[in-house]
């Protein structure tokens, strides 16, 4: 299930970078098209925004939902550790701040 959440963020960021690449190494060509009315002019750029919004949709959902029942389930696995650490940190804040 990671493998599944780290493609949908590197899909993620390819878009979101490809949207900014284009729009900043074409802009010649799109002054050109300027005096021309084309609605096809921005349809690769508003495509690659429209798969970034749903995958970054996707992951949102992702983190509502399903993060903390995995938080949950991790925790309740590893209890003792989780203990382990709170002790400690309660013991390194209390020599820290005395």
């Amino acid at each position: 299930m990671f493998v599944r959440y780290v493609m949908l963020l590197a899909a993620s960021a390819v878009a979101v970078w490809g949207a900014v690449n284009l729009g900043t190494s074409n802009t010649n060509a799109y002054l050109v098209d300027a005096g021309q009315v084309s609605p096809s002019a921005n349809v690769t750029l508003w495509v690659l925004g429209g798969a970034a919004g749903v995958i970054t949709l996707s992951l949102c959902r992702f983190v509502i939902f399903g993060l903390p029942s995995m938080m949950g389930d991790w925790c309740h696995d590893n209890k003792s550790w989780v203990f382990t650490a709170g002790v400690g940190a309660a013991i390194y804040g209390t020599s820290y701040l005395m």
